[in-house]
């Protein structure tokens, strides 16, 4: 595959696409300061500090073609996304609720079935929310609560040019039936074996300068966002990039990882790094290294292109809060 290609698939495709709109509503409703509130704009979750600990919120809904084409993925997912969310920012889950609309019995009893399996796999009770049982639609979002100390909160906000970008994912899984962009690494595996992967951010987090959790936008898509919220650009080798060796280059790099990470580090870190996202099961490795200027520039089989340009190219992450 060109990496010509992979630039337009990646700048055209919808996870990436449908963040513009993200900068004007927050910024119409989060404050720029506000006394506890260590971060909000451009973070995977809220950071607020609470006596010793910090405080970590998130809020994620499900899109409304996965609602549709499997409730019950979508029940999961809409777990599942917040528990990445948290582990992200260096977290451990404590709670998450829900909202919850659908007039439809049968669909509303799959959503429900799999949040409930979710939140067995990733050791979250979920302690309430909201029900509107008479929309002719249906929907589902959550809510997640999650702690963890100020030495341990990872921020997207804190690269630095120079550090190393690492990718951490789990190649153990299969893309979802009839869903081929979701990459599937915790159903079919034990809660213990998926909560441990995903506690190891919390346990890695004073190595990292920045992470994020990949997610909609993809892998490189979520780099965009963590350089956007860093003022910082990068260049990285996409051939690199952790992948299994059956699957399809593009397909993978606009995944929603169903645990992965996007994190950057002192260079002299890195080994130490990956060594401990490989003893997680997590396949980690150095691709590339940030830079001080404002573009995302990608390299694969002798070629170079700029995937972002951070002058013109708006993910809603710019300004974000550093403490």
């Amino acid at each position: 595959m060109e990496l010509a290609e992979i630039v337009r698939a990646v700048r055209s495709y919808r996870g990436v696409a449908r963040k513009a709109p993200i900068e004007s509503v927050a910024r119409g409703l989060i404050p720029g300061r506000s006394g506890s509130l260590l971060a909000a704009l451009g973070e995977d979750s809220a950071a607020i500090k609470h006596g010793s600990e910090v405080l970590l919120l998130a809020a994620d809904g499900i899109i409304q073609d996965l609602v549709d084409k499997d409730p019950r993925w979508a029940g999961y997912c809409s777990v599942l996304v917040n528990a990445n969310d948290i582990a992200a920012m260096g977290g451990l889950p404590v709670a998450a609720v829900n909202v919850l609309s659908c007039g439809d019995a049968r669909v509303r009893s799959s959503l429900v079935k799999g949040m409930r399996e979710a939140c067995d796999k990733f050791g979250v009770p979920m302690v309430g929310g909201h029900l509107h049982p008479d929309t002719p639609y249906a929907a589902v979002d959550v809510a997640m609560l999650g702690r963890t100390t100020q030495s341990r909160l990872v921020l997207s906000s804190g690269a630095r040019a120079g550090d190393s970008v690492v990718f951490a994912m789990d190649i153990d899984g299969r893309f979802t039936p009839g869903i081929p962009y979701s990459w599937d690494t915790t159903s079919r595996k034990s809660p213990e074996d998926v909560q441990a992967r995903l506690e190891t951010m919390h346990e890695v987090a004073p190595m990292l300068s920045a992470g994020k959790d990949i997610s909609n936008p993809g892998a490189l898509g979520t780099l965009g966002m963590l350089l956007e919220a860093s003022s910082k650009g990068a260049q990285v080798d996409v051939d690199r990039i952790p992948r299994p060796a059956r699957e399809d280059l593009l397909q993978w790099l606009l995944a929603y990882q169903g645990c992965g990470f996007v994190v950057t580090c002192d260079p002299k870190k890195a080994d130490k790094l990956c060594s401990r996202f490989e003893s997680a099961g997590l396949t980690a490795g150095v691709c590339g290294r940030v830079e001080p200027g404002r573009r995302l520039r990608l390299r694969l089989g002798g070629d170079e292109e700029t995937l972002f340009d951070f002058s013109k190219d708006r993910f809603g992450c710019s300004g974000a809060q550093k403490i």
